[in-house]
């Protein structure tokens, strides 16, 4: 094993040029946000030369048993890279607890990337394994990068909810990025919803949490006013415990824009049922 273990560090040191140079290249797409552009292999075919005489078998097993599996330097740059996502996924708004790496671009096509830290996000289960296992070709299929990404993403709203009048209340969530950002990102942000499956994922998580509003609103918060029981809300919309466009405050900034809601007597279904 130790033999082994020699002549695969021997080889990466000899196309370390080459490992070098990938770093670079996702450097700039990162700038550029062109991922999608960076060169890509089929899955399969493990034995396949990606740069210089590494394969991308070696590439993978670089993650799993040098650094995933190892308990060495390589590891704790694995930890640390978790412990920063104070366990909140970035995908998918802090829904689930990150349990594992992801890797931005996928490993099985991406293999030269695949101990580079900044392709590696902290994830939670369900994006991990429910999002595509693929990465798009062009452009607008790119998902949102949590590190690189342009700060609009995070910083202006794009996921928005509409209530519905039934019996209990409900919400469902869409997508639908500010007017002035380019075609591109705009795009982008739609391929980020598909692809993460927000609008089920976030649905879910605000059943619970609507119902709870509604109780308070028939009980401890049925004297406030209209008005009053909005600015309510509007608390829980701008909270920065959560991500703006999360489902949570996402949630929050739909019942205080909804005006049938705020004014609705929720003891008198008559008065916000169609």
């Amino acid at each position: 094993m130790e033999a082994r273990v020699a002549v695969n560090q021997q080889k990466y040191r000899d196309n370390q040029q080459h490992i070098v140079s990938a770093i670079g290249d996702y450097g700039a797409a990162s700038q550029a946000f062109t991922w999608c552009g960076l060169p890509r292999v089929p899955r399969g075919n493990e034995g396949q030369i990606v740069a210089g005489t590494l394969s991308k078998k070696d590439m993978t097993d670089l993650y799993s048993i040098a650094m995933v599996s190892s308990s060495g330097e390589a590891r704790r740059v694995y930890d640390e890279i978790m412990v920063r996502a104070n366990g909140r996924c970035p995908f998918c708004g802090g829904i689930g607890q990150t349990s594992t790496l992801d890797h931005f671009l996928p490993k099985a096509n991406f293999p030269l990337f695949s101990v580079l830290p900044s392709n590696l996000v902290p994830c939670c289960k369900d994006c991990n394994t429910g999002k595509s296992s693929s990465f798009g070709t062009q452009a607008h299929e790119q998902p949102l990068h949590p590190y690189f990404d342009a700060a609009k993403f995070f910083e202006q709203r794009w996921v928005h909810g509409q209530l519905h009048r039934s019996d209990p209340v409900s919400i469902s969530y869409f997508a639908a990025p500010p007017e002035d950002w380019t075609p591109l990102e705009r795009a982008r942000a739609f391929a980020h919803f598909v692809d993460y499956k927000l609008a089920g994922r976030f649905g879910i998580q605000a059943g619970a949490e609507l119902a709870k509003v509604v109780d308070q609103r028939k009980r401890s918060l049925r004297r406030l006013q209209a008005a009053d029981f909005r600015d309510y809300l509007m608390d829980g919309a701008t909270t920065n415990s959560s991500d703006l466009n999360g489902w949570n405050r996402t949630l929050y900034a739909t019942l205080a824009a909804t005006a049938w809601f705020c004014e609705a007597d929720f003891n008198d279904p008559s008065s916000y049922l169609p």
